[in-house]
């Protein structure tokens, strides 16, 4: 693995542990490339599903309020291999939370063994003028019960 970036925040995102909001996909034949194991694009693929599942809340057709939040930013971290046929564990949580922005951090996981990780950088906007806006308290609030926190 590399540790170019900071490798407190990569082992925080390849922990299990750290993790309250789950969620499984298949890997399908389709995602494995000519070597036989799972392409890059698939592993970020896995981790929009995880990500869309997380920030559904926000915008569900019948969410009251809402909050549309899109991705400025994704970094994948690819850890380690997959093969077909293999159940992936998403985990995602919460790194950080700003004014207008959040810090989303993801593991993949098969089985025990972490093979990707994930941190998105997510933008709220305003619906109507598609302009940044400020994250109201209610939404800070959900997303702080999914922080990523450090073992104690």
């Amino acid at each position: 693995m590399n540790n170019a970036g900071n490798p407190h925040k990569d082992n925080l995102l390849t922990r299990r542990s750290g993790y309250a909001h789950w969620m499984t996909e298949q890997v399908r034949w389709s995602d494995t490339d000519m070597v036989g194991h799972v392409n890059n694009i698939a592993f970020a693929v896995y981790c929009e599903t995880g990500r869309t599942h997380f920030m559904r809340k926000f915008v569900d057709k019948d969410a009251n309020p809402r909050a549309m939040f899109l991705i400025a930013q994704l970094t994948v971290n690819f850890i380690g291999e997959i093969n077909w046929p293999a159940t992936i564990e998403i985990g995602t949580g919460v790194l950080s939370v700003g004014r207008s922005s959040c810090r989303v951090g993801q593991g993949l996981f098969d089985g025990e063994r972490c093979v990707g990780s994930a941190e998105s950088i997510m933008v709220m906007i305003d619906e109507t003028t598609r302009k940044s806006c400020e994250i109201p308290d209610w939404a800070r609030t959900y997303l702080s019960n999914f922080s990523i926190v450090a073992p104690s």
